[in-house]
């Protein structure tokens, strides 16, 4: 007989289920109390429809037969165990990660130096560049040209060098060794032109219509004979461009090609030239009846100097009354560069008189240059040295009787001095008759070209695009 007591089964269970619906009624009347949890008045009839579809689904999804009893006995699975002190378990490092350095070449800068400063050893850098100059002369590389090093972990794992936007070098360690490669990248290029009047200058002009600096440079080079860019340039002046170009997929121009046709109209005198290459592979531009813009002497020898005194009578500034000034100056700083103003031989070079230091060169057809007032001479510039046209031949200074720094610059012809301006009506050396045929069919593939091609063209108000061309 069991004693009143002890609790049964039953009435163990009974008690448990009481405790827990107590606890879970005092949770309920808590969570109904919150602000946040309430049920208001109006929402009560909502809330219990919910709430019936919510039992209803319940009884109708859940199985009716009473769950499988949870064995409380859980199953012990033995883990293989790993001896982490062994080596051929430990976890594989991390390859070494790469990095990137760029270099910029500086003024004294070498290959070999340059390599070994940027985490290279001696050995390596000698590697590298003993590879790099089988594709390309270390000699060549030019100040703000870049090297970019892709490094491995410490280790150089291949370079690159791109010396401009046809060519780059590769050089990839292959071992403990390094080779290199060079790719030259192929580019289409157009033709395009460009035409304006001067309202600012030559360059700012022809470079906000598009004309790369290399096509403005070879324009200016073709006229500087018989064109004093400083003097007789005049605002409406009329110039034309055409040239070749090679863009990239956004349009943009990324190199420039050859000029290939000029037109330019100082003071109102027009000249053309056409860019040919004769039999004997030398190109030049020349006009229609194939004289070249390649003038026998320069009328300015001396570039971005003013002109300070012109040729004539004027009052000398040191001896106070007038004489001739069998010349014309040119003010500069001391050390411009001095240029040849033609081919010729050096009939003397040392000091002269009031002319301080003086150059005197011999040319062809009875023409005699002089330079004076020199700071010091060319290296190699002598007396019976022969010079090339632009050739630098001296510096300007102030020696002899001057003012100041500049150069004084005559012209004799056959013994009598002449106005070194008149040297602009000298024309060039033509072609010979035999080339005049091969001359006039390229200057008809260059005009059938401009036909085709579009010109930008400016405006008082803006530039804009004429294209000539059909879609």
């Amino acid at each position: 007989m069991m004693d009143e007591a002890s609790p049964t089964p039953e009435t163990d269970k009974a008690g448990t289920k009481t405790v827990v619906k107590e606890a879970i009624a005092v949770r309920l009347r808590a969570f109904f109390a919150m602000d946040n949890t309430r049920i208001y008045r109006e929402k009560r009839f909502a809330f219990l429809a919910a709430g019936s579809a919510a039992i209803l689904i319940a009884a109708v999804t859940l199985p009716k037969n009473d769950p499988e009893p949870i064995s409380t006995t859980a199953e012990i699975i033995q883990e293989p165990q790993i001896d982490i002190s062994r080596y051929d378990m430990a976890l594989e490092e991390d390859s070494p990660s790469s990095t990137v350095k760029t270099l910029k070449v500086r003024s004294g800068d070498s290959l070999g130096p340059l390599l070994q400063k940027n985490g290279l050893s001696g050995g390596q850098a000698y590697k590298v560049t003993q590879a790099f100059a089988t594709v390309y002369q270390p000699r060549n590389v030019r100040v703000g040209h870049e090297f970019n090093l892709h490094f491995k972990g410490e280790t150089l794992d291949h370079l690159t060098f791109k010396p401009s936007v046809e060519k780059t070098v590769f050089v990839d360690r292959v071992d403990e060794n390094y080779t290199a490669r060079q790719i030259s990248a192929e580019f289409k290029y157009e033709t395009i032109g460009v035409k304006s009047q001067i309202s600012n200058s030559l360059y700012l002009d022809a470079t906000r219509l598009g004309a790369p600096d290399r096509v403005v440079q070879q324009f200016a080079n073709i006229y500087e004979y018989s064109v004093d860019f400083q003097r007789d340039i005049q605002p409406g002046d009329e110039f034309e461009m055409f040239f070749e170009v090679a863009r990239d997929r956004k349009g943009k121009i990324i190199k420039s090609g050859d000029l290939l046709y000029t037109s330019f109209s100082p003071r109102g005198k027009k000249s053309d030239f056409w860019l040919y290459t004769d039999s004997a592979g030398r190109e030049n531009f020349y006009d229609e009846k194939g004289k070249t813009a390649k003038r026998k002497l320069r009328a300015t020898p001396i570039n971005g100097a003013r002109l300070s005194s012109s040729f004539g009578k004027r009052r000398h500034p040191i001896l106070g009354y007038r004489k001739m000034h069998a010349g014309v100056d040119f003010a500069a700083p001391r050390g411009t560069p001095i240029l040849a103003a033609g081919s010729g031989t050096v009939e003397r070079a040392d000091r002269y008189g009031s002319f301080g230091n003086y150059i005197r060169i011999r040319h062809t057809d009875g023409y005699k240059t002089a330079y004076a007032h020199l700071n010091k001479f060319a290296r190699g510039v002598r007396k019976g040295k022969y010079v090339k046209q632009d050739q630098v031949i001296g510096y300007v200074g102030t020696t002899g009787r001057s003012t100041g720094p500049h150069l004084h610059y005559e012209v004799h012809l056959n013994g009598k001095k002449i106005n070194p301006r008149r040297l602009s009506q000298l024309s060039g050396k033509p072609l010979n008759k035999a080339e005049m045929p091969t001359f006039a069919k390229r200057r008809k593939e260059i005009e059938d070209m401009r036909i085709g091609a579009e010109t930008i063209t400016a405006t008082p108000a803006a530039v804009v695009m004429t294209a000539t061309a059909p879609n």
